[in-house]
């Protein structure tokens, strides 16, 4: 099944007289200009056969567009290769949109015009052997809730919001004059690599992060952290946040037992 492009002018790829109005496409022509390009649901990556990324159905934004792919796809891709994997659309930066295409990068340094990220991959001996869709944004809009803390001194919790946020930020819920501190995420602006959140917490230390926090009470001091070993904060991750205590006390975004109000971005 072809993937299908929403607001159509002409019937995009084709010489119809595009499609006729519905609430649907309404809604959809009226993001046009919105100016993000992300996946917005599904398009989850699997190895396919042979040299081919097998991509289940989903929904991206590219440039204001909708795209809309509601079968499995198969999209080949180089031998002997580890890179990224977009989804593009030519020609929405001026609305004159033609079919989407797929376009390869070896890194994420330079991302192709009016695209949206969608996978990782590795291919090697003629076939794909790994793909990962970590790096990729998703969504958009916002998600409030709360979470309490578990820890002590340098001690994290990750909260899954399902989806990877753009931005988060967060403070606790503890009266004046009881630590009352607040704190920014890690922002990750899609074209910096992640780094390996598989491994233990205490060889993640170093990797580069950056974080801006704010002390309560008699310290007022806002420090911009770009190490996990300066101490609290929020750190984005694949589908949500951490929030960590200091490195040096149990205070911070996870004090054991303390309520906490975030609000994420995508």
């Amino acid at each position: 099944m072809a993937i299908e492009v929403f607001p159509t002018a002409n019937d995009i790829g084709g010489a119809g007289t595009g499609r006729s109005s519905t609430e649907e496409n309404i809604a959809q022509f009226s993001g046009i200009g919105i100016g993000q390009s992300t996946i917005l649901s599904g398009f989850t990556a699997a190895e396919g056969v042979g040299l081919n990324v097998l991509l289940a159905p989903g929904r991206a934004s590219i440039g204001g567009y909708i795209i809309r792919n509601q079968g499995f796809l198969n999209v080949p891709v180089t031998d002997e290769t580890t890179g990224y994997l977009w989804l593009q659309l030519p020609g929405a930066d001026v609305y004159n949109a033609t079919e989407p295409g797929w376009v390869e990068t070896a890194d994420l340094s330079s991302p192709p015009d009016n695209s949206a990220l969608v996978t990782k991959f590795i291919a090697a001996g003629g076939a794909v052997t790994d793909t990962d869709d970590r790096m990729r944004r998703e969504g958009a809009g916002m998600i409030t809730g709360s979470y309490t803390g578990d820890g002590g001194t340098d001690d994290f919790q990750e909260i899954d919001l399902g989806l990877t946020p753009r931005f988060v930020i967060a403070r606790n819920n503890a009266p004046v004059g009881v630590n009352w501190k607040w704190a920014f995420s890690n922002v990750f602006p899609g074209n910096v690599e992640w780094p390996d959140f598989d491994d233990p917490w205490d060889e993640r230390r170093g990797l580069p992060f950056f974080c801006t926090r704010c002390g309560g009470n008699d310290d007022d001091t806002i420090r911009f952290d770009e190490r996990i070993t300066a101490g609290g904060g929020l750190g984005i991750i694949p589908r949500g946040f951490e929030a960590y205590n200091d490195y040096s006390e149990p205070g911070g975004m996870n004090a054991n037992l303390r309520e906490y109000y975030y609000i994420a971005w995508f």
